[in-house]
């Protein structure tokens, strides 16, 4: 800039100190920012009045061409160009803006001027607004000397307008993202579909399966068509699975999975298995008021009704039964569409008890029938020989 060029009072009659100006940067020094307002005047803003920030230099910090907002700290002279404040140019209607992108969750760009311990420091509007590093990224991040100058995307994480305090987070961003990702892939999903996982981790309530980028959830009620405790007695991180997809909830990026698909249903074999009558052997698994759940093959429990228990009177199924228990049962009724078999342990024995009488009385009746043989044959020996 020449000095021809520095603007005077007469340059600009109606500027006044204390006014807030608009102005587009032309040239930048080490130590200075000059602005054009337009109107055949510039002024400058000095490093100090630049940004809350305390820099030690404006290199990277702005461009030529960037429109500026700024408050008239002096008029100038002959001499001298007028004095700008950067900093003091925050108002009311600034902190309004940076709330509006909080509640909103707007991402914008950023320039990192300082890097600082326990995080990032950059420049909004003048303002300082700090980075921590616990929010600048979804891992720890040991080394941050490699984000100084760098522009990276964030969001308003907090804002105190009394103290002048912005907090941003590039965390959010990246969640945001993996989000949208996530939310993409699920989308590729449908309920029925099956694919094939590995199983990621194991919770207490079940584990998490990779299903090609997301995680979805596979309950340990889903496991197995039997009763499974805990999630280890059927999976192990690291085994690959063949899953089908039960449910799919992008917006809330959630997709349940089961093992239990429809060609390892064993109610569509039972009654090839099983038929009404029969007698066979089952554990108990569980109790409750109304009666006992046997298993009676894998994954196919049938309910004996505390009626059905015995052929006395029996108040709870706890009173004769536990779980563990080894019961011979007789299958009363078959209905695979529900997945119910009804089951009777008083007439498994009652049928036991028959069996037993009639295998007693048929051996009574070949004893009997063995006797008189013998006992004629010895007659007849006896009067042949004059025994």
């Amino acid at each position: 800039m020449t000095e021809a060029n520095i603007p005077s009072e007469m340059d600009h009659p109606n500027r006044r100190e204390g006014e807030l100006v608009v102005g587009t940067v032309t040239k930048i020094d080490a130590d200075r920012v000059w602005l054009d307002f337009n109107d055949k005047s510039e002024g400058e803003i000095p490093i100090a009045e630049w940004s809350d920030i305390k820099l030690v230099s404006l290199d990277g910090v702005t461009a030529v061409g960037e429109t500026v907002r700024a408050v008239v700290q002096s008029l100038g002279d002959d001499t001298n160009a007028p004095k700008l404040s950067r900093k003091k140019a925050v108002d009311d209607s600034v902190f309004a803006k940076l709330q509006e992108m909080l509640d909103k969750e707007e991402i914008f760009s950023v320039r990192v001027l300082v890097v600082v311990k326990g995080g990032l420091v950059a420049d909004i509007e003048g303002l300082r607004a700090f980075l921590p590093a616990s929010l600048l990224d979804v891992k720890f991040v040991e080394d941050l000397t490699p984000f100084a100058g760098v522009a990276i995307d964030v969001v308003v994480s907090e804002l105190d307008v009394e103290h002048r305090r912005v907090i941003l987070s590039r965390k959010k961003v990246m969640e945001k993202m993996d989000q949208e990702k996530r939310k993409e892939r699920l989308n590729q999903f449908h309920a029925g579909d099956l694919v094939v996982g590995k199983v990621a981790r194991l919770t207490s309530f079940g584990a998490f399966v990779d299903i090609g980028g997301v995680d979805g959830l596979l309950h340990v009620s889903e496991m197995a068509w039997g009763r499974v405790t805990r999630p280890e007695e059927v999976v192990q991180v690291g085994n690959e699975v063949r899953v089908k997809v039960l449910q799919v909830s992008p917006d809330e990026g959630k997709i349940s999975l089961s093992l239990k698909t429809d060609e390892t249903n064993p109610w569509h074999v039972v009654e090839q298995k099983f038929q009404v009558g029969d007698i066979i052997s089952g554990t108990v698994k569980r109790l409750s008021s109304f009666g006992a759940f046997v298993e009676i093959g894998e994954g196919i429990e049938g309910l004996v009704h505390v009626s059905q228990i015995a052929n006395h009177r029996v108040v709870h199924p706890s009173d004769v039964l536990k779980p563990g228990d080894v019961v011979q049962v007789k299958i009363l009724e078959i209905r695979p569409e529900e997945g119910r078999i009804s089951l009777s342990i008083r007439d498994a024995q009652k049928t036991a008890e028959r069996k037993s009488v009639a295998n007693w009385e048929k051996k009574q009746e070949a004893d009997s029938h063995g006797a008189t043989l013998g006992e004629l044959v010895g007659d007849v020996l006896r009067e042949k020989f004059k025994l």
